[in-house]
């Protein structure tokens, strides 16, 4: 629907409303889907907790060689991001009657149902991990803002269960856990900018720091380590870095609510989203590493004082956000499984194999051209016992392994090896030289330019790149676990209280 029908339209409808309301309407549609607020909200897709353990990834890097690898994630990042563009063209002039509206709708046409599978699979286990991570970082923040009112009051508490790091968790997240069952996520939209002015608050405080630190009397500059001293500690880097661009699942649907989205329109889209998100993450590594050099926890936050007042507020800041993020980001998580359920359902019911059996039988199929059949949007409503429980399902898991994970970088490894090479490297570039193919072979006279052996060699490497990441990455993990490669002094056990005349602290 164009702008102007659906200026029309509103205000129609909203002739009776309060001024306040009209005011309120028209700013929404002169808003909306324009290149400033499609980069915004792809921004905030992009910026979140993860940008907390991005000074510890640089320090394992080296200053040289994360730069580098900083940079080239960036380029890539931003080539996948229009790959994905063409993808989508690619499908609608296969099957001009499909509607492209994701990530899964490409593995469809690229690779059929078994795509549609592979994809839904991934994104599960990946959101599954984050809720984990967001979770850790939640308890993490928790702890010492609980410290610093408790040091400052002074007063002490006794010893008991509601000095607990897991009760206290629980009862933080309890009044959230109604927000986790909305099916429609509109009363959460204020989340996208909470996240991303948490972030941007965290990095001026912690540059703020730096610039004080840097010029006190008794600053004593560290040796810089330009590169990695360990394959493990490039593998890290690299991993963290390709986790915190990926905002590339939310640009397809961005360009569906866009106005007049042109391949120009939505390149500035992309490209000014990760080029800011870039400079602000520059602003948190740099902050970060020029304060602790390579003695950086992977939450950084947790290398500040406890008594820090402007850290704490940027600790309370970053817990708000997470608090409130939590359920937005357990929205996806449950549609992405029930989604996968439906769709392995619908294919163990197919009564035969021939080419005239819809994909999935029950499902909506829509018929393409050249004789292709792809499965249409699944929106069969989930009863609402399936719902509850798989939501106390999701949150179960996720606070458990939160309770007993000592810290976030095991879980941040696993996410970036699943999320960065799989959802930014792999199947972005294979989905792509797939679909190129088929319209390859389409095309009765088709035409090979010097343009397209370069799109297709970049596709190529970008593929080989992710290939070798996703084996040495997750090799990296299982390493990391087996000989406990970090610091378990951040799990949450017990907060600072009083018995037998002793004071505990976490």
């Amino acid at each position: 629907m164009s702008g102007e029908l659906h200026y029309c339209h509103s205000v129609n409808r909203e002739q009776s409303a309060p001024g306040f309301m009209k005011l309120r309407q028209i700013f929404q549609i002169y808003t909306r889907g324009t290149i400033s607020s499609s980069v915004f909200n792809l921004l905030t897709t992009s910026v979140g907790a993860g940008t907390l353990s991005l000074p510890y990834a640089f320090s394992q890097g080296g200053l040289v060689f994360s730069s580098v690898v900083f940079f080239l994630v960036l380029l890539i990042s931003i080539i996948v991001g229009l790959m994905l563009y063409s993808s989508k063209s690619y499908c609608q002039e296969l099957y001009p009657a499909m509607d492209v509206a994701g990530y899964e709708d490409i593995a469809v046409a690229a690779f059929g149902t078994v795509g549609r599978i592979v994809v839904l699979l991934i994104l599960v286990v990946f959101l599954v991990l984050c809720l984990v991570a967001y979770m850790i970082y939640t308890r993490d923040q928790l702890d010492l803002v609980v410290q610093y009112v408790v040091v400052k009051t002074g007063n002490i508490p006794d010893c008991s269960v509601f000095t607990n790091c897991a009760v206290l968790v629980t009862l933080a997240f309890i009044p959230l856990f109604p927000f986790t069952l909305l099916r429609d996520l509109t009363p959460m939209q204020f989340t996208s900018a909470l996240s991303f002015l948490g972030v941007t608050f965290t990095a001026v405080a912690m540059t703020i720091r730096a610039v004080q630190l840097r010029g006190s009397p008794a600053f004593k500059p560290q040796p810089i380590q330009l590169y990695p001293t360990s394959v493990i500690g490039a593998i890290t880097c690299v991993s963290y870095s390709s986790l915190c661009f990926l905002c590339h699942f939310n640009i397809l649907p961005l360009q569906k609510e866009l106005y007049h989205p042109t391949r120009a329109r939505m390149n500035v889209v992309v490209v000014v989203s990760l080029v800011t998100a870039y400079l602000l993450y520059s602003t948190v590594i740099f902050s970060g590493y020029f304060t602790f050099y390579n003695n950086i926890k992977e939450d950084i936050l947790t290398n500040y004082d406890f008594d820090d007042l402007i850290i704490t507020a940027a600790r309370v800041a970053i817990f708000f956000t997470l608090l409130f993020c939590y359920p937005v980001l357990l929205h996806p998580t449950r549609s992405s499984l029930n989604r996968l359920v439906m769709t392995i359902k619908g294919l163990l019911d197919t009564p035969t194999s021939s080419e005239e059996t819809p994909l999935l039988p029950g499902i909506p199929v829509i018929q393409g051209s050249h004789g292709y059949q792809h499965l249409a949007p699944l929106h069969q409503k989930v009863p609402s016992l399936v719902w509850v429980c798989e939501t106390w399902m999701i949150f179960g898991s996720t606070f458990l392994a939160a309770s007993y994970v000592p810290n976030v970088g095991y879980v941040w490894n696993f996410v970036g090896s699943i999320g960065g090479t799989v959802l930014l490297y792999i199947f972005p570039s294979a989905a792509f030289l797939r679909l190129r193919y088929k319209r390859h072979i389409a095309r009765r006279k088709p035409q090979r330019r010097y343009s397209s052996i370069c799109k297709d060699f970049v596709a190529i490497a970008i593929l080989i790149v992710g290939l070798c990441l996703l084996v040495v990455e997750n090799y990296s993990s299982v390493i990391d676990i087996i000989n406990a490669g970090h610091d378990p002094s951040s799990l949450c056990s017990q907060l600072a209280c009083v018995t037998n005349s002793s004071v505990f602290t976490a």
